[in-house]
């Protein structure tokens, strides 16, 4: 077995995803801003549970239903309180869950959530020399295809990163038709040791390690 270069990046959104609907005191189709906050209330032996948007120019309201009609006891005291206390991270959870605003028919932006890079170099073996491996790590929902990220986060241009991809130097791990796929949790890409200058890609890879 020889040494593997093996880094994961993950991705942090810095921001939430927005909701385009149309707002009766603006007489038209805004941008509602998620408040990070719930609204809990309370009928007879069930509770409604719902998430606060915020019209970004009236700042009128829309409550996201997250839960209708449900017996407390449904709920783990834990993620109860959760709600009670505003948790953030819960809020995060919910803003970027596809299926409850499938629910509630709303119209999710994710195009304009920006994402921060938290990156670490990983010890790894594998049967090839000189390979270069990048993990991602995507909690989230991300509307990003692999051969922008390359390009935003490497500096090169996506012209050249289709250019290494044809080669045959840049491709995703069990998939190497193309790299317009959108960012998944866990993908791989990898670049072999055929490419120019794999040393100053890997200067690059890991410069804020």
């Amino acid at each position: 077995m020889s040494y593997l270069k093996k880094y994961q990046w993950e991705l942090v959104p810095e921001n939430l995803p927005i909701v385009k609907r149309s707002c009766p005191k603006c007489n038209e189709k805004t941008n509602y801003i998620n408040s990070e906050k719930f609204r809990i209330n309370a009928n007879k032996n069930s509770i409604d549970i719902w998430l606060i948007y915020k019209c970004e120019k009236c700042k009128s309201t829309w409550n996201m239903t997250i839960f209708e009609r449900i017996k407390p006891c449904n709920l783990s005291k834990h993620e109860y309180d959760k709600f009670l206390s505003n948790d953030t991270e819960l809020a995060r959870e919910y803003a970027f869950n596809s299926s409850i605003y499938s629910r509630n028919k709303a119209e999710v932006i994710l195009e304009h959530v920006n994402y921060g890079l938290i990156q670490r170099k990983l010890e790894a073996y594998h049967i090839k020399e000189n390979e270069l491996v990048i993990e991602l790590v995507c909690k989230y929902p991300i509307e990003l295809r692999v051969d922008k990220l390359l390009s935003d986060i490497l500096g090169i241009s996506r012209t050249k990163i289709k250019g290494m991809h044809k080669k045959g130097v840049v491709f995703i791990e069990d998939d190497k038709s193309s790299l317009n796929m959108k960012i998944r949790d866990g993908m791989e890409i990898h670049v072999l040791k055929s490419v120019d200058h794999i040393e100053v890609l890997e200067a690059i890879v890991c410069m804020s390690l």
